[in-house]
C-alpha cells in the first residue's frame, strides 16, 4: 500500500509511527510544504525547551525507515493538486496541523508592530515563512494577549538574556535583534479569569525563574483564594492558581515586570503622536458569569502580539469546517481516499503527545476501509515533480542539512537552523 502524508510534524510522525507497526509492507511519502521536517517541534516549540524537542531523535528514527521517503520544500495544493496526490496514492493523510493565526479583531489605525504568535515564534526559530519579520523591541511595553502556554513562550522569549538562552536553538538574527531590546514591562492579557487559563504548571513556574523580569499578578489575593478554596476544582488549575498566588507573594524587587491581567478584554487600538495604544474594557464576574463592563483601561503598547489560538493553512481542493479553522471531516474523513488528523481536524488544543492516539485510530480507520492498488506512487511523483522544475529536499539531503546546522552553531547554542532557501540549495 502506498500512502501520502501531507505535513511533517508530530499528528505526520505519530501516524506514521502507528501505520509501520500495523503494516511493514506500507510505503509512506511525507510531504512538507518547509525544507526541514519536524513542524511543530522545530518551528514551534520555544528554543529554550530542547527538552521537548528530544522527540524530533524519535521521528528521525521513523523517517530512517527503508520505505518511509521524505519530499521537503513542496507545497500540497499548490506546487502538486490534491487531486493528482489522491490519483497516485491509496491513501492521502493530511497531517498538515494549524500553521495560521486566528485573527485578532480590533478597532483603530492599521497598526505595524502587531504580530500574531505564529509569526513571532516562527521568527524567533526559523520558520523560512516568517525569517525577514522585522518586530521592533525599542519600546517600553510589550503586550500579550491569550493566556496559553504560546503566551508563556513569547514573554519568556521577550525577558530572557543571550546568556539565558544558552543551549537552546534561537535565531541569531532573533538574538542580535532582541539584545537591542528596551521592554521593561510585558503584560500577559486574558480575557477570563485565572480558572480559565490554559497554562501548564511547568510553563508557568518558569516565570517566576527569570533573571531580570519579576512575575506580578493584577487579581486580588482574596479572589485567587477563593478560587483555589471553591472544590472540585482541576488538579492542573488548582496547580496555576497556586504558582500565582506565590507570585503575588514573590519578595524579588525587579525593575522590569511581567504583568498578568485578567478579566480584560483587548478592544481598539489607537495610535496617536508616535505612540500606540491598545484599549482594553474590563470584566467583572457575577452569578458565575462574566460581563463586560464600559470601565476602559488604556496601555501604551510598542509591540503587540496576538495569541489567541490557530487555524489550518488551507488547501485547494479541501473544503473547511462552517468556523475555517480546520479541514471538513467525518471522523477523520474528508472525501474519497482523503483523510485528516491532528490539528488540521479539529481544535488546535493540547500538547505533543495529545497526536498519538487520534494517529493511532485514524490508521485503523485508513487499512480498514483502503484497498491497495495504485502501485509505483514514489516515482510518479519524482518524475512528476522533476517535469515541474520543483527542487525538493530528501531525507538524505536532510540529514546533510541537519549536520551543517549543528556543525554551525555558535558557542553554546545547539544548532544554527537554516532559513533561507537559496543558502539551503547552494548546501546541497
Amino acid at each position: 500500500m502506498n500512502i501520502a502524508i501531507v505535513g511533517s510534524g508530530p499528528s505526520a510522525f505519530y501516524t506514521t509511527q502507528s501505520l509501520l507497526r500495523e503494516d511493514q509492507d506500507i510505503k509512506i511519502d511525507i510531504f512538507e510544504k518547509l525544507p526541514a521536517p519536524f513542524g511543530l517541534v522545530r518551528y514551534g516549540v520555544a528554543p529554550d525547551h530542547q527538552k521537548t524537542k528530544n522527540i524530533i531523535r524519535l521521528f528521525s528514527k521513523y523517517l530512517d525507515e527503508e520505505n518511509v521517503a521524505y519530499f521537503g520544500n513542496v507545497n500540497i495544493g499548490k506546487d502538486v493538486s490534491i487531486e493528482l496526490i489522491s490519483q497516485l496514492y491509496d491513501a492521502v493523510i493530511i497531517s498538515s496541523g494549524a500553521s495560521l493565526d486566528k485573527e485578532l479583531i480590533l478597532e483603530g489605525d492599521n497598526y505595524k508592530n502587531l504580530f500574531g504568535s505564529a509569526e513571532f515564534v516562527g521568527w524567533y526559530n526559523g520558520n523560512p515563512l516568517h525569517s525577514k519579520l522585522n518586530p521592533n523591541f525599542r519600546t517600553k511595553n510589550a503586550v500579550i494577549i491569550g493566556n496559553g502556554n504560546v503566551a508563556l513562550d513569547c514573554a519568556r522569549i521577550l525577558s530572557k538574556s543571550k546568556e539565558e538562552l544558552y543551549q537552546s536553538d534561537i535565531m541569531d538574527y532573533a538574538l542580535d535583534t532582541l539584545s537591542t531590546s528596551a521592554i521593561e514591562n510585558i503584560y500577559i492579557i486574558g480575557r477570563r479569569t485565572p480558572k480559565e487559563a490554559k497554562f501548564t504548571i511547568s510553563e508557568l513556574r518558569e516565570m517566576g525563574e527569570l533573571k531580570t523580569f519579576e512575575p506580578k499578578v493584577n487579581y486580588n489575593k482574596e479572589d485567587l483564594e477563593k478560587i483555589l478554596n471553591s472544590g472540585e476544582l482541576d488538579t492542573k488549575v488548582k496547580k496555576n492558581i497556586e504558582v500565582l498566588l506565590s507570585f503575588k507573594s514573590n519578595q524579588k524587587k525587579y525593575k522590569k515586570k511581567i504583568i498578568f491581567k485578567f478579566l480584560s478584554s483587548p478592544y481598539k487600538i489607537v495610535s496617536k503622536n508616535d505612540q500606540t495604544h491598545i484599549l482594553l474594557k474590563k470584566s467583572v464576574v457575577k452569578n458565575n458569569n462574566i460581563v463586560v463592563t464600559n470601565e476602559v483601561e488604556n496601555i501604551e503598547a510598542g509591540i503587540v502580539i496576538s495569541a489567541i489560538g490557530y487555524k489550518v493553512c488551507p488547501i485547494d481542493g479541501l473544503e473547511l469546517d462552517p468556523t475555517k479553522n480546520f479541514f471538513a471531516n467525518k471522523n477523520g474523513h474528508i472525501k474519497n481516499n482523503i483523510y485528516t488528523n491532528g490539528w488540521a481536524s479539529g481544535a488546535s488544543v493540547g500538547v505533543i503527545g495529545t497526536n498519538k492516539i487520534g494517529a493511532s485510530l485514524l490508521t485503523k480507520k485508513v487499512l480498514n476501509e483502503v484497498k491497495s492498488k495504485k502501485p509505483y506512487a514514489s516515482e510518479k511523483i519524482k518524475e512528476f515533480l522533476k517535469q515541474k522544475l520543483i527542487k525538493f529536499i530528501t531525507k538524505d539531503d536532510w540529514k546533510k542539512l541537519d549536520k551543517i546546522e549543528i556543525d554551525l552553531a555558535k558557542e553554546n547554542f545547539t544548532r544554527a537552523k537554516l532559513a533561507d532557501l537559496k543558502t539551503i540549495f547552494k548546501y546541497l
